[in-house]
């Protein structure tokens, strides 16, 4: 039924998007191996990004839990993992980043919620398509809004 979400019950998780980090750093991988060439500590240094790139692949994760009313992020491995309720929910916002200010190279998805009086940003996803991305804003918000229906 969901394109971005795994539904389990009331919990739905979202999939990540393996396209986009695995050609990120398997680019980051050449660049390391040809940078090995000139010097090897360099070499290195470039390869340990492309492994925490991938590491940071799996620890990503976003969970609508419709049971608690909650939703749970945690964008890398650097950041702590965070819950906030659904009916702290304030809006969607698309972030987009263009190259030289006209090529879209990506779009991100984020959720703001209102926690005692201080704005919080959950990253819900990423795209390189509009359509993408609204088909992700959708799917989100629909399920978000299913509250009502359980």
């Amino acid at each position: 039924m969901y394109r971005f979400y795994k539904k389990e019950g009331h919990r739905y998780t979202f999939k990540n998007q393996p396209v986009l980090m695995f050609i990120l750093a398997l680019l980051v991988f050449i660049i390391a191996g040809m940078s090995y060439n000139v010097s090897a500590i360099l070499g290195l240094a470039i390869a340990a990004v492309s492994v925490i790139i991938i590491i940071n692949f799996f620890t990503k994760k976003f969970i609508i839990d419709m049971d608690q009313l909650t939703v749970t992020g945690k964008h890398g491995i650097f950041i702590p993992e965070r819950t906030y309720p659904i009916a702290d929910f304030i809006t969607f916002e698309v972030i987009h980043t263009k190259y030289m200010g006209l090529i879209t190279t990506n779009l991100i998805l984020a959720a703001y919620f209102q926690v005692d009086g201080k704005e919080k940003v959950l990253t819900v996803g990423q795209a390189v398509t509009t359509r993408a991305i609204q088909r992700m804003l959708n799917e989100t918000e629909d399920i978000m809004k299913s509250k009502a229906e359980i």
